[in-house]
């Protein structure tokens, strides 16, 4: 029938995706030009807040940006004059296929094509709240591909993705799936694809790298979500992971690493990557290192808050010695002498491992841990561009960079917590959402 294996698994997907945009709305399509004006504007690279702003944008970007008073030269104009708008926001580690937060889902029963389902409600979700990029580090059965394809397509709506494909872990490690089996039974092929050694490392990042991925993610150390895999272990040696960033950095792309020890975070720091994903049990030497080698940070406050406080899960088999609460004031610290310090900071939320959508409630908890609210927002807009590489298109309300635009009722510069409650969206010109009356 003409039909490659992948299609054929991704065709329930399609035909999904297919019928409820088989008449796409008008509202997305970007008109040749629009105005917006707004009461006040965050620009982000110069750290401050300019009031009575006209953004005029030409098909999926901004061409011009003028005071409000110029606005007589415009028809059609979209009135945010009593709102604040900001780029769009970015998420720098989200699952947006990960259905993980929800106990009524049991993943050992979920066919591959309900990942790629549910991601088209999450990522809907995602967007609405404001969040026009993520970068997705870790998406099984490359769910996450398919999903950055049918959001690029217009088959559904949904934040710009730069995606990794499972994460590289060793077997054992964190992700691996299974590890709770006995001796004598294996999941053949495993899911979480667990590799051992410089070779397998490399041809895992070749085969990441063939199916589409745009970076990729290594777990340096353990993880809490996996049976038997204590956080603050590491795992891949220095040269399992230098394998991996060389195979990546052959083409252009960049390496996450899970790490939550020390020791892991400076293991993978010195095989090259270009960020660290959670940094629970950082240190000084850490710190330095990552200041050293010009490493992003990018800690998870919000899914720690989630699972150690909402839902008080048990990690009492992880090896932390630590209780719920000061397992959480301990991330907080952390995060706090990493900022001070000096290390570059990228917002990113762990999404999946709490409900979709929830995502800017972490701003109130950075803020909490000692981030000025602008830095909070810079985090999450140009800074957040500058790790993914696309600074040059996004991040910032500036001529030439697409129309990612969000509004806000209030100040964000005074009050974080109004980036809960985002009023409008409109990605590469395109509005997604509006509550504006």
């Amino acid at each position: 029938m003409g039909f490659t294996r992948i299609s054929f698994l991704l065709l329930p997907i399609t035909l999904f995706c297919s019928k409820i945009h088989s008449q796409p709305s008008n509202a997305l399509k970007p008109k040749p030009t629009q105005v917006i004006l707004a009461g006040a504007m965050v620009d982000v690279e110069r750290g401050q807040l300019v009031k009575n702003v006209l953004v005029v944008i030409e098909k999926e970007k901004i061409v011009k940006i003028e005071k409000g008073s110029e606005k007589t030269k415009y028809n059609d104009i979209i009135d945010l004059s009593e709102y604040t708008i900001l780029p769009g926001l970015i998420d720098c580690h989200s699952h947006l296929t990960s259905p993980y937060f929800d106990t009524s889902i049991d993943a050992y029963e979920m066919g591959v094509a309900s990942y790629g389902v549910l991601g088209t409600l999450y990522a809907k979700k995602t967007l609405e709240a404001g969040f026009t990029t993520v970068r997705d580090v870790g998406g099984v059965f490359y769910s996450d591909v398919a999903l950055r394809d049918a959001i690029n397509k217009d088959w559904i709506p949904g934040p710009r993705m730069y995606v990794s494909g499972k994460a590289l872990t060793m077997t054992g490690g964190h992700g691996a799936w299974g590890n709770w089996l006995a001796p004598h039974m294996k999941l053949e092929p495993n899911p979480g694809f667990p590799v051992d050694g410089e070779d397998e490392v490399r041809k895992q990042t070749r085969t990441l790298i063939k199916n589409g991925v745009n970076l990729i993610k290594i777990n340096a150390t353990g993880g809490f979500g996996t049976s038997k895999s204590i956080p603050g272990a590491a795992s891949f040696t220095i040269e399992e992971m230098m394998a991996a960033v060389q195979e990546a950095n052959k083409i252009g792309l960049k390496v996450a690493a899970h790490a939550h020890g020390a020791d892991g975070i400076k293991n993978a720091v010195k095989a090259g990557v270009n960020s660290i994903e959670h940094g629970t049990f950082l240190d000084a030497e850490s710190i330095q290192l990552m200041k050293n080698q010009k490493v992003y940070l990018v800690m998870d406050l919000l899914a720690a808050h989630y699972e150690l406080i909402e839902k008080n899960d048990d990690f009492s088999d992880k090896k932390t010695n630590l209780n719920n609460q000061e397992m959480f004031q301990k991330l907080s610290d952390n995060f706090n002498k990493a900022y001070t310090q000096g290390v570059k900071m990228a917002f990113g939320t762990d999404s999946g491992m709490y409900p979709h959508g929830r995502n800017a409630e972490q701003f109130n908890l950075m803020v909490k841990a000692g981030m000025k609210e602008m830095d909070a927002i810079k985090s999450a807009t140009d800074v957040a561009a500058l790790l993914i590489g696309i600074e040059d298109k996004t991040g910032s309300i500036e001529e030439g960079k697409w129309a990612d635009i969000i509004a806000v009722k209030g100040n964000p510069l005074e009050d974080i917590a109004v980036l809960e409650k985002v009023e409008f969206v409109m990605k590469e010109g395109k509005v997604y959402m509006s509550n504006i009356k």
